[in-house]
């Protein structure tokens, strides 16, 4: 029953017809092994959430000054009702194969967290967490060679209420903050990955 008031409340919240944006603050750390070598970089990013697509995305920037970013649109949302009827956004997403030159790939993901209502907008609000963390993240990847490198990482991220409430007060699309926030990172010296 909660689960049903929740997905009414939020239905009731976002205005109908265009897309409201969450955003989130982040930091990490990522660990890299592979060809006899480890190395950890810190990072920092923004993560977008639409809610009209459920498309994620990312940008982070390394303390390496490179910066990626990448929109995730396979991500599943799982509502789980936790202790004293709180309710729990999990945000995951898993994978695994083997790509055309036989080389094998693993992605694995998972960030949670407590829900509240946030206010994202002038006049609206939506049910998602404040706080999300992530630990043990991991990626198998080959390098340009074939040679398998190990990717472990976690992050602690933070509803982010000026930058939300600014671009959906402005209807921005989450193109739109990803390209400002890249040219903010190019003008500061920071290369794409």
């Amino acid at each position: 029953m909660i689960k049903k008031l929740i997905v009414l409340t939020v239905l009731l919240s976002v205005p109908v017809g265009r897309a409201a944006l969450i955003e989130y603050t982040y930091v990490g750390k990522e660990t890299f092994t592979g060809a006899g070598v480890q190395k950890t970089l810190g990072y920092k990013g923004i993560m977008l959430y639409d809610t009209l697509s459920s498309n994620v995305t990312f940008v982070d920037w390394r303390s390496d000054k490179t910066y990626h970013f990448s929109t995730t649109t396979n991500l599943h949302f799982t509502m789980i009702l936790g202790p004293k009827s709180r309710t729990y956004t999990v945000i995951a997403g898993s994978g695994s194969g083997t790509d055309t030159n036989g080389f094998y790939h693993l992605d694995d993901y998972m960030i949670s967290g407590e829900n509240e209502t946030l206010t994202i907008a002038s006049n609206a609000t939506f049910v998602f967490p404040k706080h999300f963390t992530g630990s043990n993240n991991r990626s198998i990847q080959p390098d340009a060679n074939g040679k398998a490198w190990l990717e472990i990482w976690g992050e602690t991220m933070t509803f982010w209420p000026e930058g939300t409430k600014l671009d959906n007060n402005n209807n921005l699309t989450s193109d739109q903050v990803v390209s400002a926030q890249v040219t903010w990172l190019q003008s500061k010296g920071y290369k794409e990955e």
